[in-house]
């Protein structure tokens, strides 16, 4: 048991790594003036290594695959191999490489890769399956900035567990190192010796890449009594925390390696009013000029050459400038043939989207290419899109010109998309200059929204029934004034579930009502609308749930704790021709409650001094909250004989005893019904029983006339019995209704409104059902009595907060040093994590079994 001490470093290394943080020159961390940058290099045989020798750092990544270095030739050296790359932007893969001993052979220099870009983004250092590979021998790599680190299934390599991973990672909560299936580490010699002892290598942690080669570990000037804030990045004489930006020093000004760009006052996370250049350095734009680039508007990049669909202009002084330029006839059907309209802001030409494949998640793909675009000079057509919902990806279009038509007349021709429900943004005017529109086949389109847009035509021709017809737009949906607001509210909410409640629906309503459809997604910000995103079939982020009865109730379940949704609640309803009632709401918010996390995802534990265990964890996948405190125990552990050889010292926590285990939700394309079933609602048909005798209702004065008809004698005759058939005159004046009949209508009005009441009474019963359905579950709060009983806890319903001991971290801490510890022994670890606002709120206890170094190795260490 200890306390809070600085990360140890072994005296023989410390004091020359020293001089390199204050600045002190030295060759191998010497920052060259003459460097060249090279492209993405693919080595799949010996003589792809020559693109190496000329390149300095690597703008891109540099993979080996299947290179075969036992070529009977004879060609080449282990001098001949050897590379100038210092610096690799993206990531550096060795796969299945034979006779391949060293990667010293090859990368003798290199010295950080950044993982910009990821291998099957995730990785950004992958050496997998390489048979004859001994020692990975990167001795000069100071950082990996990002990603994974995967280094497994090589079967003869050693010195893999002897490199101190978690100083190399730039962002040890975020990135993992996984090392499994190598040389065992009993088999491998030892740091600074090839004689090796079993008990002593299972307990050596020096950090070295091969037996002569010690691992750089540049220390900050002091560690000692610096601030909190300043982690292990340590302090400088005056209590400044270092910069953890600068690699090679403690000061971003004059910093010989940065780990993400260079600037002109020093290291910086990102360019600002600057441009990128090699993505490593970022230059002013008279600089870029002068490096004979091309400074680039987009992403304020210095660039070679101008992008695909980008053209080069050479302006008056001679500096060429990259013009973006989208001419001729575009014709969108995937995500692919968006790239040529990247950054268009005018269409020289006319634009179709025609999206062929309903499972390709494309909305999203069209809201960030086609935003910029303002003008198409052509037409634009949309045409058997199934999948859009709205044309709101169009969102800073002003104005379609028309100067080439569909058919010589139609400069907006939207045709056959099935689930398109809206146009344009809300509020926004796209002004047609020439020729008209023309919708057809889009049956969940409003007739009435197309005719908005007459407003939009600049010739002022007015739209036809013809181009334009009620019949084939919006069949499919309720239009008008029959669709009406639902005002949902969330009436309870805890962790997971939120209860929805929407006010009653009026008698008329609850005729055609067969349910609700309740939509929802993660929403971090407010800024959701009804068609963001959205995707016809349901490729898309919103779950949906369906329920098929008329109460104004609903619980959502399944939910992320301390997660912000956003929601929206419209119909189900039987619609006829007659009677047509639909209602939606807008869109609202709602965030779930904290709750306890899940445990620690990962513990990683090392011992370089006999008496200290330096501990790092990975903080919990699911957080479930903030993250308030962090408690760390230790405790002697009895390891038994069968366990001693196994190494606890990396331990992941995949397999750990968890009652918080995460479980796989349901996809938000397989949540409700398909939307382009037929069936999607399962609608019912509603008989109208008194329609039928209409249709065959006979006169009964009929036979009647016909067999009066038959006993006319002449002419006079049939005047007389005309004149009798003729009705008297009424009188001029209508004679007051008496007591009786006013008695009878107010009673008849009293009866019609109780009839009324009762019925609304009962349709709002109807909507209140099994409340029970609908209960949410609530944490029980703390006890005012810290020490009640079990029976004391059931009557108030509380529960007596629980004692955590150990030391108690603050939750931003991933790290620490524990002290005041037996030289070789074997020491249980638990970290639990916390969060803040719930009772009881810690996460079940995270494990792992370290030992400490002996006294022997730590003499061996400090060269003692």
């Amino acid at each position: 048991m200890g306390h809070l001490l600085p990360f140890p470093i072994p005296i023989s290394i410390a004091v020359p790594l020293l001089f390199l943080f204050l600045g002190a020159a030295s060759p191998v961390l010497a920052r060259s003036d003459d460097q060249t940058a090279c492209e993405s290099l693919e080595i799949n045989e010996i003589a792809d290594l020559r693109k190496l020798q000329n390149c300095t750092h690597v703008v891109g990544h540099v993979r080996l695959a299947y290179v075969d270095l036992t070529d009977a030739s004879g060609n080449y050296s282990l001098e001949s191999l050897a590379s100038n790359v210092s610096e690799i932007s993206d990531y550096l893969m060795v796969y299945r490489c034979t006779g391949l001993i060293s990667l010293q052979s090859i990368f003798p220099r290199l010295r950080i890769i950044r993982g910009q870009q990821l291998l099957f983004d995730q990785y950004s250092l992958v050496v997998y399956e390489n048979r004859n590979l001994r020692e990975l021998g990167l001795v000069e790599l100071l950082r990996i900035q990002n990603g994974f680190i995967r280094v497994e299934s090589n079967p003869l390599l050693c010195f893999v567990e002897t490199v101190d991973w978690m100083y190399l990672m730039g962002n040890a909560t975020r990135q993992h190192f996984s090392l499994k299936h190598n040389r065992p580490q009993s088999l491998c010699p030892l740091c600074g010796s090839l004689s090796a002892d079993f008990e002593f290598i299972r307990n050596s942690s020096q950090r070295c890449w091969s037996v002569n080669t010690t691992q750089l570990r540049p220390q900050p000037p002091r560690l000692k009594d610096c601030p909190i804030a300043c982690g292990l990045n340590g302090c400088d004489s005056a209590g400044k925390c270092c910069d953890h930006n600068c690699v090679t020093g403690c000061y971003s000004q004059n910093c010989s390696l940065c780990a993400n760009f260079q600037g002109r006052m020093g290291c910086v996370n990102q360019c600002v009013a600057s441009y990128e250049i090699n993505r490593r350095r970022c230059i002013g734009h008279r600089e870029c000029r002068e490096s004979g680039r091309i400074p680039l508007i987009r992403g304020y990049q210095c660039v070679k050459k101008c992008p695909g669909n980008q053209k080069e202009i050479v302006d008056a002084k001679g500096n060429i400038h990259c013009q973006v330029e989208c001419n001729g006839d575009f014709h969108v059907k995937s995500a692919v043939d968006l790239e040529d309209l990247q950054d268009c802001v005018t269409i020289n030409g006319s634009l179709t989207i025609e999206l062929t494949n309903i499972k390709e998640k494309i909305v999203d793909a069209l809201e960030n290419v086609l935003a910029s675009v303002k003008e198409i000079t052509g037409y634009l057509k949309v045409i058997h899109s199934a999948q859009l919902m709205a044309l709101t990806f169009l969102q800073n279009l002003d104005a379609i010109r028309g100067d080439k038509l569909v058919e010589n007349k139609y400069a907006l021709y939207v045709v056959n998309n099935y689930h398109l429900e809206h146009i344009w943004p809300p509020n926004h005017l796209v002004i047609i200059q020439r020729g008209t529109l023309f919708f057809h086949l889009n049956p969940r389109l409003c007739h009435e929204k197309i005719l908005q847009l007459q407003g939009s035509l600049k010739s002022g021709e007015h739209i036809s029934v013809a181009d334009v017809s009620p019949n084939s737009n919006g069949e499919r949906v309720i239009c008008g004034e029959a669709v009406r607001s639902l005002n949902p509210k969330v009436e309870d909410l805890n962790s997971n579930a939120v209860r929805i409640v929407l006010d009653y629906m009026d008698w008329e309503g609850m005729e055609t009502l067969i349910g609700y459809s309740y939509h929802y997604k993660e929403a971090p910000v407010q800024n959701v609308t009804m068609y963001d995103g959205r995707h016809g079939c349901g490729h898309d982020n919103w779950m949906m749930d369906v329920v098929s009865n008329q109460s104004r109730r609903h619980l959502i379940s399944g939910l992320k704790p301390y997660t912000q949704y956003a929601y929206f609640v419209k119909t189900l309803t039987r619609t006829e021709y007659h009677i047509q009632i639909d209602a939606y709401s807008k869109i609202g918010y709602f965030q779930t409650l904290p709750d306890r996390p899940s445990p620690v995802l990962r513990i990683y534990g090392s011992s370089e001094i006999s008496s200290q265990i330096l501990l790092h964890w990975w903080p919990p996948s699911r957080p479930n909250g903030v993250i308030k405190n962090y408690y760390v125990t230790a405790e002697k552990h009895n390891v038994t004989t069968e366990v001693k050889d196994k190494n606890y010292a990396n331990v992941e926590l995949g397999n750990a005893k968890d009652l918080d285990c995460e479980c796989v939700g349901a996809l938000p394309y397989y949540s409700g019904p398909q939307p382009d079933d037929e069936d999607y609602y399962n609608k019912e048909q509603i008989t109208y029983e008194d329609a039928l005798p209409n249709l065959i209702y006979v006169s009964r004065n009929h036979d009647y006339r016909r067999k009066e008809f038959e006993k006319v004698i002449d002419y006079e005759h049939l005047l007389s019995i005309k004149k009798d058939e003729e009705p008297t005159k009424p009188p001029t004046t209508t004679p007051a209704p008496s007591n009786a009949t006013l008695a009878k209508e107010r009673q008849a009005a009293i009866n019609y409104e109780n009839y009324r009441l009762n019925s609304e009474k009962k349709q709002r019963d109807l909507q209140d059902l099994d409340l029970h359905k609908y209960t949410i579950r609530h944490a029980f709060p703390k006890c005012q009595n810290s020490h009640a009983s079990v029976v004391q806890q059931v009557e108030e319903k509380c529960v007596v907060e629980e004692t955590l001991s150990g030391f108690e971290l603050p939750g931003t801490q991933h790290f620490y040093s524990l002290s005041q510890l037996e030289p070789e022994t074997h020491y249980r670890i638990t970290i639990r994590a916390c969060v803040e606002g719930v009772v009881n709120g810690c996460s079940t206890p995270a494990e792992a079994v370290i030992k400490t170094a002996s006294i022997q190795l730590e003499r061996f260490i400090k060269g003692v």
